[in-house]
C-alpha cells in the first residue's frame, strides 16, 4: 500500500479552468498534476486570486488558498506556487518537486513569444486546430522583425495546422512563407505536397517545369506519397472498406461503418500526412 495517495480536501463541483490547455480541473491533485506537466507553458500569471479562491473555496483548503493569495502579482510566482504545493500536497516526490522548480527557473529565460509558441504547438499536437490556429495568428503579431526564425517557424506551424484541416492551398501558401522567411528543406518540401494535394496535374507539373530546382525535393514528395499509399493499402481500414463496401445494401450499418472508417483515416492521416509536425 505504500504507493497509495490519499487525496486531499475537496472534488469540486465547479471546476477550475486552466486556459493553458483549455482543460478543468476539480482537484488539488489535478491541479499538481497540470503545473507539473505544463509548467513550460506558464508563468506567474497563472498564479491569480481566482485560482486562490477556488482552492479555498471549491477544495476546501483554506490554508492552502489563504498561501497562494498572498503570492498573487509576485515576482517568481510560478515558483512559489510550485513550493505551496510540494509542502502541502504529497502527490510527488520531493525529488520530482526539486526537479520541477530547476524547470521553472530555466523557463523564465524564454521570451513571451516563445511561451506562445508553445503553447499553441501544445494546441496543434492535441488536435485543437482552431486554437491552435488563432494562436499562431495572433502570435506572428507579437514577433518583431528582427526575429526571423521565430516567424518562420510559426508559418510552418501554421501550414502544419491547416494541413491537417484538409485545407492544403492555405496550408502551401502558409509554407511558402515560412520558406521564404528563413530557407528551409522542411517547409519547402511541406509547401510542395500541400501544392500536390489541391493543384490539378496539370498545373503542378508546370509550376515543377518553372522551378527547376525544385526537382530533388518533388522526388521527395512522390517517395512520401508513395510510403504513406503503401502504408494505406497494408492497413485494417482499407480491408475493412472492402467489407463494408459488401454491406451497401444493408442500409444503416454501412453507414455506421463508414462513419466509424472515416473518422479513423482522419485519425491516421492527422498522424502520417505529409509527415508535418511543428518545428
Amino acid at each position: 500500500m505504500s504507493n497509495v495517495i490519499l487525496a486531499q480536501g475537496a472534488y469540486s463541483k465547479i471546476p477550475y479552468f486552466a486556459g493553458e490547455k483549455c482543460c478543468n480541473l476539480y482537484c488539488i491533485e489535478e491541479l499538481c498534476y497540470y503545473v507539473y506537466h505544463n509548467a513550460y507553458l506558464l508563468d506567474d500569471s497563472f498564479v491569480t486570486i481566482e485560482l486562490a479562491k477556488w482552492v479555498t473555496d471549491e477544495l476546501e483548503l483554506k490554508d492552502v488558498g489563504r498561501e497562494i493569495s498572498h503570492i498573487v502579482g509576485r515576482s517568481e510566482a510560478l515558483g512559489k506556487l510550485i513550493c505551496i504545493l510540494s509542502n502541502n500536497v504529497g502527490y510527488y516526490s520531493e525529488e520530482k518537486w526539486s526537479e520541477l522548480l530547476a524547470s521553472v527557473s530555466s523557463n523564465e529565460a524564454i521570451s513571451v513569444e516563445e511561451r506562445r509558441k508553445r503553447r499553441a504547438d501544445s494546441f496543434l499536437l492535441s488536435g485543437r486546430h482552431a486554437l491552435a490556429k488563432d494562436e499562431y495568428e495572433t502570435l506572428i503579431g507579437l514577433i518583431g522583425p528582427e526575429d526571423v526564425k521565430l516567424r518562420a517557424k510559426v508559418y510552418h506551424n501554421l501550414g502544419v495546422c491547416y494541413a491537417q484541416m484538409f485545407m492544403f492551398e492555405r496550408a502551401a501558401h502558409y509554407f511558402e512563407l515560412a520558406n521564404e522567411t528563413y530557407a528551409n528543406t522542411e517547409s519547402y518540401i511541406s509547401m510542395l505536397s500541400a501544392m500536390k494535394m489541391y493543384m490539378s496535374q496539370e498545373r503542378y507539373l508546370t509550376y515543377l517545369g518553372n522551378h527547376k530546382e525544385s526537382y530533388e525535393d518533388s522526388l521527395n514528395v512522390e517517395r512520401n506519397l508513395e510510403m504513406i499509399k503503401n502504408t494505406w493499402e497494408a492497413s485494417p481500414a482499407k480491408k475493412y472498406l472492402g467489407e463494408i463496401t459488401a454491406m451497401k445494401d444493408k442500409g444503416g450499418l454501412y453507414y455506421d461503418g463508414i462513419d466509424s472508417m472515416t473518422d479513423e483515416i482522419k485519425e491516421v492521416y492527422r498522424e502520417g500526412m505529409l509527415r508535418n509536425r511543428p518545428v
